[in-house]
């Protein structure tokens, strides 16, 4: 009878194991969460709504104002960050280059030198921004995306011109690029 009871405890273990084997697994009670992702590219991007200025025949020293001639306009253009992020609008000017002198931007005026500055937005009345052929310097800071930054700028004609100059024609650029 001692070897019977030996079998039956083994095989009662064994049995015993094969049924926990054989039952499904209970799901332990689990919770999930849900991240949305979402990403857009940066874009960097201004518009300026006015893109030429023909100032046509000057006299030595005058003093011309974008769009607003002989007298002053505090402003005259406009930018718009067009891009959605805010941006740093910074500006910067060549020579004017045509016949046989070039006249070169200076910070100040004299024989064959022009001098270019812009206004702020903040102080229209004043034309505190040089517009430099070596740098670029600010003209808005942090202009936040969709935004509008209303500006104008100061040309200043050289203290003497060439002989040469006389009826025929310069042209220079100014470059506004804008950046994070």
């Amino acid at each position: 009878m001692k070897k019977m009871k030996k079998r039956f405890l083994t095989l009662g273990v064994v049995g015993a194991m094969v049924a926990a084997l054989a039952v499904p697994s209970v799901a332990l009670a689990v919770d999930t969460q849900v991240v949305n992702i979402t990403v857009s590219a940066k874009t960097i991007a201004i518009t300026n709504s006015q893109d030429t200025w023909a100032i046509g025949p000057i006299l030595i020293d005058a003093v011309v104002y974008f769009g607003g001639g002989v007298s002053q306009n505090a402003t005259h253009s406009q930018i718009v960050n067009t891009g959605n992020v805010a941006v740093d609008v910074e500006i910067r000017g060549i020579d004017f280059e045509g016949g046989d002198y070039d006249w070169a931007l200076a910070a100040t005026t004299s024989d064959q030198q022009y001098t270019l500055f812009a206004n702020s937005e903040s102080t229209p009345s004043t034309y505190d921004v040089e517009v430099k052929t070596s740098a670029y310097n600010d003209l808005a800071v942090a202009l936040a995306a969709s935004d509008t930054y209303d500006w104008s700028m100061k040309f200043t004609a050289p203290s003497a011109f060439h002989a040469s100059d006389a009826g025929g024609s310069k042209s220079a650029t100014v470059t506004l690029v804008a950046s994070e």
